[in-house]
């Protein structure tokens, strides 16, 4: 019987470090928000996803410009190592990619109110302005033009419903 409790009492450890805000390795963003960028360009991140204290975050355009990327260094670091070691990728090819990914990466910080300075250049491009939508996405989130993400979402739901289908959820 006590053996049993220190097996739980081990995974319940395990279970907490994992969740733990204070682990961006683990970080995960889970759920939609709607959320208005400022005048300032400012945004703030829903609570759950916050820490309360400043954060750095890289931004990055999704690649056909339909919203913005929002990670931790760290998961950014991860995306580029990804890319560096692919082989089903040519050496030439991946060159380029690097290079265009870092050219078009930012950092940003957000501050102990969870508010993140957007860079009108970023705004302009993929028509972020007023409300908008926040997207989960483990490790990431995403920013979205709130009338492209209610196009997307209902474009993408029949995906969604087949994959779940497939997978038993």
């Amino acid at each position: 019987m006590v053996k049993s409790g220190v097996e739980w009492s081990k995974m319940d450890d395990y279970a907490t470090r994992s969740m733990d805000a204070d682990s961006p390795s683990e970080r995960f963003y889970a759920g939609e928000f709607r959320h208005s960028i400022d005048d300032k360009n400012r945004i703030t991140i829903p609570s759950r996803w916050r820490r309360d204290r400043p954060e750095e975050f890289i931004l990055l355009p999704e690649a056909t410009h339909q919203f913005l990327l929002v990670m931790s260094p760290k998961e950014f670091a991860k995306m580029s190592s990804a890319a560096e070691t692919n082989q089903n990728v040519s050496a030439r090819d991946r060159r380029v990619f690097l290079r265009q990914l870092h050219s078009r990466a930012q950092h940003a910080g957000a501050d102990r109110q969870g508010r993140l300075v957007l860079p009108e250049d970023l705004c302009r491009k993929l028509g972020l302005k007023g409300e908008v939508a926040l997207v989960g996405g483990q490790g990431r989130f995403e920013i979205w033009n709130l009338q492209r993400w209610k196009r997307a979402h209902e474009e993408e739901t029949p995906t969604y419903q087949h994959v779940a289908g497939v997978i038993g959820l």
